[in-house]
């Protein structure tokens, strides 16, 4: 009996070291570069993105889902990838890009 008990805790700690793993970084490129850097909330993770490139170091799974890529998208503009342990394919990605803010014009200081 205490075998069993202990093979029951020890595969529930498994489990639960295994959804704890499942979380990791979130990476997007921007189809338009930003100037500077910029650090933004989308999808339940923390975004510094500079140049093409927006990263999430450590991000729930959630992070990598559609309506996450629309989260950012709608703050940063279209994007040319998005994923977490696997991308978005081309039609999630259209989807995506669909409610994605318009571009910010760079502008340029007159006299």
């Amino acid at each position: 009996m205490k075998h069993l008990i202990a093979a029951a805790c020890a595969a529930l700690s498994l489990g639960a070291a295994s959804a704890a793993l499942a979380d990791g970084p979130v990476t997007a490129t921007l189809e338009q570069p930003q100037s500077g850097h910029t650090k933004l909330l989308a999808g339940h993770a923390v975004f510094r993105c500079a140049d093409t490139s927006c990263v999430a170091g450590y991000a729930p799974d959630s992070s990598g889902t559609l309506d996450a890529c629309k989260d950012l998208a709608r703050q940063v503009g279209p994007l040319s990838f998005y994923g977490q342990s696997k991308p978005l394919d081309e039609k999630s990605l259209a989807k995506c890009n669909a409610v994605a803010a318009a571009p910010k014009a760079a502008t340029t200081a007159s006299r």
